[in-house]
């Protein structure tokens, strides 16, 4: 027990190493960087997370938050150069931008770009998700309206958003709505609800205000961890299929997933990992899921329990009525952490940070047969002051590593 405790106090440790900055290809000009000074102005190398996508027309975005405002960049050439620096011309609000918890950006076919974001509140550990829309490629953006319908003061979190072509938003979150209720009559509970949210935005009002515009609010499940990254994908029929970690009798926290149909009422999630990790707190550490052409679901995950511990990968045909094998991702002797993959046709691509007590390194592994098997793991990359999480992209039938690191830079690579 003693160890494992000094195990998940290492790994807490290592989460909240600092988080971010970046441009590429420049050792140089990283190396007078001075972050007192840089820092005062919107440079990406400050940023403590940097999200990236490819816009439908093959141009590369990324996204960042500094001093409550948020800037982006974009790239022609698949991240080689990127464009000046532009600010979301919205006003200014706090914007949660560290570790698990940061800005998201997609985009339909219609050239709208389309951002979400959790903002904190007053309170310590409340927030609202927020939501803003350009018609326009970015050249303006709508005023932020909130996402959550409760107009509570309590925890809203951690949201992941997808759009489709045809610009239909789905958002979802970690919501303590329940819990603040349950609370207010005395009652105990633990952990926080899983909500969807669901809206399009009619062509009449894409170049007006969203001020009368609103989304649904569906809960999914109670009884999610707090703090921990929801990952989604689509499914060949369009549904959604949603993975995070949750939250079973005596705080043993694995992760579920759940397929979305079109009944009225949510499923009931699926327990995915069988790792028995008993832990009082959040371990800050979300999973992956990548549903390929064949509706096979990849998914991988980290935890630190008693029958599992470190990164596995498995796969699903059956929408997780049952898995392969899971097998074990990285060196657990070097704090291999933090995976995320994504399938592109026949390749699985599956990336995640080792720490050797000095430096973080990025590792790769691909299989290129559906998950069936995997080429030897590689590192790729290292960071020597911290490090944010790896994520995976697709353009095509390129998937792409972005991943920000302090003081040396946004790093984008093709796979």
């Amino acid at each position: 027990m003693k160890n494992r405790l000094q195990i998940s106090l290492f790994i807490s440790l290592l989460i909240f190493l600092p988080i971010v900055e970046g441009h590429q290809h420049n050792q140089k000009k990283n190396k007078s960087f001075s972050s007192k000074v840089e820092c005062e102005n919107a440079d990406i190398r400050c940023a403590k997370t940097v999200t990236s996508a490819f816009a439908p027309n093959g141009d590369l975005w990324r996204l960042w938050s500094h001093q409550e405002q948020m800037y982006f960049q974009i790239s022609t050439d698949k991240g080689e150069h990127f464009s000046i620096a532009q600010q979301v011309s919205i006003p200014k609000e706090k914007i949660s931008a560290r570790n698990e918890n940061r800005p998201k950006i997609a985009f339909d076919e219609q050239k709208g770009v389309y951002l979400s974001w959790a903002t904190p509140r007053a309170k310590k550990y409340t927030a609202d998700i927020r939501f803003s829309y350009s018609a326009d490629y970015g050249k303006t953006f709508s005023q932020p309206i909130t996402v959550n319908n409760d107009n509570l003061l309590t925890g809203h979190s951690f949201n992941e958003m997808t759009v489709s072509a045809d610009g239909h938003i789905s958002i979802v979150w970690l919501d303590s709505r329940l819990k603040y209720r349950l609370q207010q009559q005395g009652k105990k509970t633990n952990g926080s609800a899983l909500y969807l949210a669901k809206a399009r935005i009619a062509q009449s009002q894409k170049d007006s205000s969203l001020r009368t515009f609103k989304f649904t609010n569906q809960q999914l499940a109670n009884n999610t961890c707090v703090c921990c990254r929801i990952a989604m994908d689509a499914d060949q029929d369009n549904n959604l299929a949603i993975f995070w970690r949750h939250i079973y009798g005596d705080n043993i926290r694995e992760f579920a997933l759940l397929t979305l149909n079109d009944k009225l009422a949510p499923p009931i999630p699926k327990q995915i990992s069988n790792d028995h990790w008993q832990i009082n707190g959040c371990p800050h550490q979300g999973g992956g899921i990548s549903i390929d052409e064949n509706n096979r679901y990849h998914l991988t995950w980290f935890n630190q329990g008693s029958k599992g511990k470190g990164i596995f990968y498995a796969f699903s045909d059956d929408k997780g009525d049952s898995t392969s094998y899971p097998i074990s991702i990285g060196n657990l002797s070097q704090q291999a952490a933090h995976p995320h993959l994504l399938s592109n046709k026949n390749i699985v691509d599956i990336v995640w940070l080792e720490f050797n007590g000095e430096i973080h390194q990025l590792w790769h592994q691909q299989s290129v047969d559906f998950g069936q098997s995997f080429s030897p793991a590689k590192q790729i990359a290292q960071a020597n002051h911290g490090a944010d999480r790896p994520f995976i992209i697709k353009q095509d039938d390129q998937n792409f590593i972005s991943w920000q690191r302090p003081k040396q830079g946004h790093w984008i690579k093709a796979l």
